[in-house]
Parts: C-alpha cells; sequence; structure tokens
C-alpha cells in the first residue's frame, strides 16, 4: 500500500477520505458516531467560524505562506446585513472572509511573530500546507489515514505546526495540549511521515509553535517530551483500532457504557463531608 504527500489545498484535503487526526481526537473524546458525522468527506458540517478562528487563519496564511484564500470585507463589522451577506457568499465561496481591521491586525501580528521566529533562526523554507495519506495497520485490516502538516522543512527532517492561541504560557498550553488532542496528532503525523519517507524514520522531530494573536504576540516553541508522545502513540493506536473495526461493521456507534455505572468525582464527596462538619 502506497504512502505518499497529496497536492491538495485545505478544501480539497478536508473532502479528500481517509482518518485523520482530527477524526481521531473526536472518536477518543465522544464517539466513533461523531467522528463520522463530523467528516466532511462523509457528509459531516464544518462548524462555524469564530472571529478569533478567522483571524488565526489569516496569520497561518501569511506566515506559512500558503493556505486558506483571505478575502476582506470592507465593513466596520459583521452586524449590518450586508456584512453578514458578504460573510456568507465568501465561506459559500470556499474563501475565509476578514474585516479590513482585523486583517490589518492580523498581518501585524503575523509579522511580530515572523520576527521572534527569526530572531531563535526558526526558518519555514520548505512546504507548507503539506498534505500526505497512508495506510496504518490494525486488528480489523487497514485504515486508509491523511493529514496535513502546516510545514514540513526542505530535507523533511522537521515537521512544524503552527497553532495560535491568546495564551502561549507553558500552564496553558499544556492544558490546550490535553484538551484539544495534540498528542493524538504528534503521533499521527510521525507515524505517516515514517511511513512516506521510511529511511528518514528515527530522524525526525516535530515542533509545535504555540503564537498569541495579540499584543505582546508571545511565542512558545515546544518539542514533545516522552510522556506526550507515548500517550499520543497509545490514544493514535486505539483509534485507529476502533475506526478499522467500524470500516469492518459498517457500523459507528455512539455512546457505549458497557454496563459502567454513573458515578461521581471524589472532590464532590470531599465537599459534602466538610459541609456536614460545618453544620
Amino acid at each position: 500500500m502506497t504512502a505518499r504527500l497529496l497536492d491538495l489545498d485545505p478544501d480539497a484535503y478536508h473532502m479528500h477520505p481517509g482518518f485523520s487526526a482530527s477524526c481521531a481526537k473526536t472518536l477518543i473524546k465522544q464517539s466513533a458516531l461523531h467522528a463520522w458525522q463530523g467528516h466532511p468527506a462523509y457528509g459531516g458540517i464544518a462548524k462555524t467560524p469564530t472571529k478569533e478562528m478567522e483571524l488565526g487563519d489569516v496569520i497561518h496564511a501569511i506566515i506559512l505562506g500558503n493556505g486558506k484564500t483571505i478575502r476582506i470585507v470592507d465593513h466596520d463589522d459583521w452586524r449590518t446585513n450586508a456584512a453578514k451577506d458578504e460573510r456568507k457568499q465568501a465561506y459559500d465561496d470556499g474563501v475565509v472572509p476578514i474585516l479590513t481591521k482585523a486583517h490589518e491586525e492580523a498581518t501585524f501580528a503575523a509579522m511580530a511573530i515572523m520576527r521572534q521566529l527569526a530572531e531563535r533562526g526558526i526558518k519555514l523554507d520548505g512546504d507548507s500546507e503539506q498534505a500526505m495519506e497512508w495506510h496504518e495497520d490494525s486488528p480489523s485490516g487497514p485504515v486508509l489515514c491523511r493529514g496535513m502538516m502546516d510545514h514540513l522543512s526542505r530535507d523533511r527532517l522537521t515537521i512544524t505546526d503552527l497553532k495560535t492561541t491568546h495564551d502561549a504560557s507553558f500552564r496553558a498550553v499544556e492544558k490546550q495540549a490535553e484538551e484539544f488532542g495534540h498528542a493524538i496528532q504528534w503521533a499521527a503525523y510521525m507515524s505517516g511521515h515514517a511511513k512516506v519517507f521510511p529511511d528518514l524514520e528515527g530522524h525526525v522531530s516535530m515542533r509545535f509553535i504555540f503564537a498569541e494573536p495579540h499584543r505582546p504576540y508571545a511565542i512558545n516553541v515546544l518539542e514533545p517530551d516522552g510522556l506526550f508522545r507515548e500517550l499520543g502513540q497509545r490514544r493514535w493506536a486505539r483509534a485507529v483500532a476502533k475506526w478499522g473495526q467500524c470500516l469492518k461493521d459498517k457500523r459507528w456507534p455512539a455512546y457505549e457504557s458497557n454496563g459502567n455505572r454513573l458515578s461521581a468525582p471524589g472532590w464532590a464527596l470531599a465537599r459534602e463531608e466538610q459541609l456536614d462538619e460545618d453544620s
């Protein structure tokens, strides 16, 4: 089974079939049914982007030099019907709308972030928004997978993932990484890369750049430690196995209780005991 790089823009990539890190995150956090119905290639509906997401898309496009097409909308805000209509039309046309003022803000933020990356000697001179597809083995048979790396270095040895966030401090991004499944993303991308470039396996690294889109535009560049990597590999393997079973059975179940009991967190009982003592 061939593993390969794909020449796809972001919109075409999301319509491309295959199990992804995003699907795996949803499967682990919710269920196989949520992952299946959230996949655009299978009729899933994308979430409505927020202003912060639109800002992040623009910053991505400027820093990476590739990505979603941006359309500047000349309105003060999105509250008027005319602005709302233009925003909807932009999404219907497959582009990201952003207000003129917000675009100026995004451009300033991107420039500030790029200056900090340059000061740290970080160059993004390879291929941005680079898609790939590969197969993972599962007990139920091979599973077609896909991924889109934010940036793959020219020598193919470094994968860079850029994430905009309101707080790029260590404590904040550690929580974000767990909440949004960054460990799964790391495991999926590293596995895919190893299958596309088997000769480079064991010599590749992946780093996350967390960047604040608002002043002071601080960044935090982090590489996963051993615990992070192990957690990601376990979750990715479990998600692939579940997806493989779903493909084999042609069934994507929702929540399965398996006879589990509904319990309460330990802190709730401790609080009640404290209230009893105080009463």
